[in-house]
């Protein structure tokens, strides 16, 4: 009997975890954006489709599908997400899109790889918000980066240097009003975290770039988009399905 027991909790553990461990997931080398990264476009699951809107006064603003070690950038993938809008004077680029579960609930985390290299020089900037209610609803999270090495949340340096490691921003639902932040450094010396008060969960974000001055090296490169349990969240549901085979095993 404990063996069969010990089976079927085993058999219940990997189930639980692998239906669990992702409930929405998308990356720049799915079917979709085989031919490059347009409105429209919607790989993977548990998003919505893309958005894309330019806007140029002489100059270039788009997006594409391309490596980031072109950009001098470590740690992604040779297939990722790209933007450009160059030089200053009125160009930029935005990319949006939906969580299509609706905004997160309390344990689940929304993640994704940024990568950048120079900074953007002048006027210009590249970085990602996240919304409630959509885009064009609230804003509650802005993380730039400008004219020099700062990395700003919600206008706050968050103290990281230059360097080319790939960043993995996590943004987890920790109670029904509280979205707590983490990063990575990307020189590797470091982590930023910080909470703030949200009204609900997040279910929107968009990407952008504006006025960078010329160069690969300026370009801003994203993937690797999810929306996951936090470890804790996962156990727990583990735990519970697992308790509930033994509870079955038994009456039977």
């Amino acid at each position: 009997m404990k063996k069969i027991l010990m089976g079927m909790m085993a058999f219940t553990l990997v189930s639980a975890a692998s239906f669990a461990a992702n409930l929405a997931s998308d990356n720049a080398s799915n079917a979709p954006y085989g031919d490059g990264w347009d409105t429209g476009d919607n790989g993977g699951t548990g998003f919505g489709a893309w958005t894309i809107t330019t806007g140029t006064s002489g100059g270039f603003a788009g997006t594409f599908i391309g490596d980031p070690s072109a950009a001098g950038i470590s740690g992604m993938s040779a297939t990722s997400f790209g933007l450009f809008a160059n030089p200053a004077g009125g160009n930029f680029v935005t990319a949006d899109r939906d969580l299509t579960g609706g905004g997160l609930s309390v344990g689940q985390t929304f993640q994704f790889q940024w990568g950048v290299n120079w900074d953007s020089d002048g006027i210009g900037n590249k970085g990602f918000n996240l919304y409630v209610g959509g885009v064009g609803g609230t804003q509650v999270v802005n993380v730039n980066m400008g004219g020099s090495s700062d990395i700003t949340f919600n206008g706050d340096d968050v103290g990281f240097g230059y360097g080319t490691d790939v960043m993995l921003w996590q943004f987890t639902m920790t109670a029904p009003n509280t979205l707590s932040v983490f990063a990575n450094d990307r020189d590797g010396s470091g982590t930023f975290s910080t909470n703030i008060t949200v009204s609900a969960g997040i279910d929107s974000f968009r990407l952008y770039a504006s006025d960078l001055a010329n160069g690969d090296q300026r370009q801003p490169y994203f993937n690797n988009f999810e929306v996951v349990p936090e470890p804790s969240t996962i156990a727990l549901a583990v735990l519970g399905v697992a308790a509930l085979a033994v509870r079955r095993f038994r009456k039977s």
